[in-house]
């Protein structure tokens, strides 16, 4: 393509042409001028055509959510000083628009051009190419190329947090959560070994074969669960596709879900994460250790919410399927309709006859601005009904579960990982039969942690 160079150079033969009509003697001169531009243009543009430039994009080792990334450009010139203009065509999910940029590359030495983005969607999104315009050496011509190829790119859930939710990942990091993070109080519920029995033990914890076995009474030792059952049931329908600042329910939610995901396997619990909408999504079995929560982020990154109502009963049916053993569920969901609030309870109390089930609610912003805000006309006076009402309903929903001893608890999207892992970390403690906290646990009805720096996590362990 011409350069500016030879388009103003054009320009002043045009002005010259046109003089030429009155000084006929100009004519030849000009036609002249013009075939020794074309000519020089040419050989320059074939000049840039042969031109060496050898690229090398740099990309992160892992790309997150709403984290900032730097990416390097290195570029190696053959022969002699080139001028390039690169452009980056950078997926909408990456960066708002692409980037250009001007760079003066010498032979023999690499130049450098770095940029930062910020993904802003999850999934897998194709990188464009990369093209460069390279100007020739006498600058009356620019030759166009993609230096390097297209690529997928990936981007997952949002790996790192800040405050309380952060030390708890980092001491899970750190497998050391068993030791820190929560005091176990109450009685155990896994065999441990037998001792003699002493006054004060309950007499059911008489272990009557070791009795006849020693001659003397004998009681079973017991200590807290390990190597628990953990199911998290994750809602992907119609009402977690909402935005708001430009992130939907769903993204908020799957990144609580795999932080909880990370903090119960750092305890060495067994972790199963369901994705429903109407139907069942993705059901990924996760291992302890830095493996299987690798493998969970790489199963349910490109997770996308389906515009149809969530069926709760084909998700409690899964469960109980699927997880045999009793075991605590964490239903992650919104509710933004009186309808999906009794299709959830009638699921949370069939669940409740095999399982534990914990709800966490994320609050609607929109709901909430319609509710607390002052109509200026009948149809925002009817909308605000509305929104009370289903905030009525969700309040009626969550004393009916309370009721029922499923222990539910409602949050923003920003305070969302932190009240996940409270609930989650709340049910560890002991308690007594019938399903309500003993003393000693409403004294204390939030995880205790020892004091530490805040630690920033660079992986997916």
């Amino acid at each position: 393509m011409p350069s500016r160079r030879l388009i103003e150079a054009f320009a002043v033969l045009a002005i010259a042409a046109a003089v030429s009509v009155l000084v006929p003697a100009l004519r030849w001169v000009v036609v002249g001028a013009d075939a020794l531009l074309g000519v020089a243009f040419a050989l320059d543009l074939r000049a840039a055509r042969r031109s060496r430039l050898v690229a090398e994009r740099r990309w992160p080792s892992f790309l997150a959510q709403g984290s900032g990334a730097d990416v390097t450009i290195a570029l190696t010139a053959a022969d002699r000083r080139l001028t390039v203009e690169l452009r980056e065509g950078l997926n909408p999910a990456l960066a708002p628009a692409p980037l250009r940029a001007f760079v003066e590359v010498r032979p023999g030495g690499a130049s450098v051009w770095s940029y930062r983005i910020e993904p802003r969607r999850r999934g897998a999104h194709e990188q464009l190419p990369l093209s460069a315009r390279i100007e020739g050496p006498w600058r009356l011509a620019w030759s166009q190329r993609d230096v390097l190829p297209a690529r997928e790119v990936r981007v997952y859930p949002q790996i790192r947090w800040e405050g309380r939710a952060g030390r708890l990942l980092a001491l899970a990091h750190r497998r050391q959560l068993g030791l820190s993070p929560t005091v176990l109080q109450g009685p155990g519920s896994e065999p441990y070994g037998v001792r003699r029995y002493t006054a004060g033990d309950p007499p059911n914890r008489i272990h009557w074969k070791a009795t006849a076995r020693h001659g003397h009474v004998m009681a079973r030792e017991e200590t807290w669960e390990k190597s628990a059952r953990l199911v998290i049931l994750l809602d992907c329908g119609r009402a977690m596709a909402s935005l708001e600042g430009g992130r939907s329910k769903l993204d908020a939610a799957l990144a609580a879900a795999l932080a909880l995901t990370r903090v119960a396997s750092a305890r060495g619990d067994r972790v199963l994460l369901i994705a429903f909408s109407d139907r069942i999504e993705r059901l990924v079995r996760v291992r302890a250790g830095s493996r299987g929560i690798a493998r969970a982020y790489s199963a349910l990154y490109d997770l996308d919410a389906r515009l149809a109502e969530p069926a709760y009963d084909v998700a409690a049916e899964a469960a109980r399927d699927v997880e045999f053993r009793r075991a605590k569920v964490v239903v992650l969901t919104s509710l933004v309709d009186l309808s999906g609030a009794d299709l959830l309870r009638e699921a949370l109390l069939a669940l409740r006859r095999q399982h534990r089930p914990l709800l966490v609610h994320l609050e609607d912003p929109g709901i909430a601005r319609l509710a607390l805000g002052s109509p200026e006309n009948a149809v925002e006076a009817f909308a605000k009904v509305s929104a009370l009402e289903i905030l009525l309903g969700n309040r009626r929903l969550a004393a009916q579960l309370r009721h029922s001893g499923i222990e539910t608890v409602s949050s923003s999207a920003d305070r969302l990982t932190l009240e996940t892992l409270d609930i989650y970390l709340r049910s560890l403690r002991g308690r007594p039969a019938g399903g309500r906290p003993n003393a000693a646990a409403r004294r204390s009805s939030s995880p205790t942690l020892e004091p530490m720096r805040p630690l920033r996590l660079t992986g997916l362990g």
